[in-house]
């Protein structure tokens, strides 16, 4: 897979252990770029279904921790109000380049109160980008105050290397 050869990336034979450690949380048949992408991508697509059936898709900053994909959302968006009434989720994870390494997650999402502090991975993880868009993480905090934990159910490869016919 092309992360294996970008600085910063989990190394495959790691991420291979990764897998195998996630293997009480998580169902069977995660695989290694799966991990390696949730551990350092910016954003996933989170795909909820509104009360009328009709598809809602939207970007997430994230953190994974391990076990979970951990977001946050303003209480009363769209997403929120769909994963009330249907709390099954796609989420969709990598980068649309020339290899489309593009990795599915069939899961299901709890919402719950945010806590008082954001995770410090998550923190860590947006600082930069954070104080780039001039977002300090009280504010941040304060407004996207309900907390998405989604918890994957199924995991699904799709695109990558070779997948043009």
């Amino acid at each position: 897979a092309y992360l294996l050869d970008l600085p910063g990336r989990t190394p495959y034979a790691e991420a291979l252990g990764l897998q195998r450690s996630l293997a009480d949380g998580v169902k069977e048949g995660a695989i290694a770029d799966t991990v390696i992408l949730l551990e350092h991508e910016p954003v996933v697509w989170l795909s909820t279904t509104r009360p009328d059936g009709g598809p809602h898709v939207v970007p997430l900053w994230f953190v994974w921790d391990g076990r979970a994909i951990v977001a946050f959302s303003k209480p009363h968006a769209q997403k929120v109000r769909n994963l009330r009434a249907n709390p099954s989720v796609m989420v969709a994870v990598g980068r649309a380049d020339a290899s489309f390494d593009v990795e599915l997650i069939d899961a299901v999402a709890e919402l719950h109160d945010a806590p008082a502090l954001l995770p410090e991975a998550f923190v860590r993880k947006y600082a930069s980008r954070a104080a780039e868009a001039g977002i300090g993480f009280p504010a941040f905090a304060n407004v996207y105050s309900q907390e998405i934990v989604i918890h994957p159910r199924r995991w699904l490869g799709w695109g990558g290397a070779g997948w043009v016919g």
